[in-house]
């Protein structure tokens, strides 16, 4: 684009150089005008070929990081809801319903001593033992402990759109040959950059990592693998922190 610009420009200086030495004197003042006008022009040509890049990166990172806060609220809830009910879901709103009832159980944990048979039935052999014993001693809620002056009723919502995130869920075989539940939440780039520049969206889609979101989506969980981290780069964390 910029070098079509400056292309532009050479030619106008060429352009410039054969009036001075070939039209008559007279028309010079029309033609300088018409000039100055395509100079403006190719300047603000250029200029604005600069700029985009420039305001499409500070835009995008405000987007993304308003995309990234809702992504951390919901893997955050998934993570209460496997620990509590042993797996992840795909229900959004029942995952907002959970964080308002749910509890985690507090638990203390001591040792005992206990008298263990050794031998047989018939030949008894009693010996003490250590045995670590965990006792429930409470509860506390899950939105007190984890969400507390966060706004997870509206984790669900995709910032700037009227959309909601979608929420897979799937079981892997894991080494141990258990089952284990997955989860994965993501979100096109293009509709959380919607109305900005389609070729600049075309090269975003296209990143491979280093500050940039690697790929064409925004996500968090995995249906390959048990984890609920995100793709994007620590600096997002940061910045969805201070959002």
């Amino acid at each position: 684009m910029i070098l079509f610009i400056l292309l532009g420009v050479v030619v106008t200086v060429a352009i410039a150089i054969l009036i001075v030495k070939f039209l008559p004197i007279k028309l010079t003042p029309i033609i300088s005008l018409v000039l100055l006008v395509a100079a403006g022009y190719f300047s603000y040509l250029i200029y604005n070929g600069i700029m985009e890049p420039i305001k499409f990166n500070e835009e995008k990172k405000v987007r993304y990081t308003k995309v990234i806060k809702q992504l951390k609220l919901i893997a955050d809830a998934q993570d209460a809801h496997n620990t509590i009910l042993g797996k992840f879901t795909s229900d959004g709103e029942g995952l907002v319903k959970f964080i308002d009832s749910a509890k985690f159980p507090i638990t203390s944990t001591h040792i005992e001593i206990v008298k263990e048979n050794r031998g047989t039935t018939w030949s008894p052999l009693m010996v003490e033992v250590e045995k670590k014993v965990t006792d429930t001693i409470g509860y506390e809620m899950v939105k007190d402990k984890v969400f507390k002056g966060r706004n997870y009723k509206d984790m669900l919502n995709i910032p700037g759109t009227d959309k909601q995130f979608k929420i897979e869920t799937s079981a892997i075989l894991r080494a141990n040959k258990l089952l284990a539940s997955v989860f994965e939440v993501k979100i096109d780039k293009a509709e959380v950059l919607e109305g900005m520049s389609k070729s600049l969206i075309k090269q975003e889609k296209e990143a491979l990592g280093g500050d940039d979101i690697p790929g064409g989506y925004i996500a968090i969980g995995s249906l390959d693998e048990v984890s609920v981290s995100g793709n994007w780069p620590p600096l997002y964390d940061a910045m969805a922190e201070n959002e």
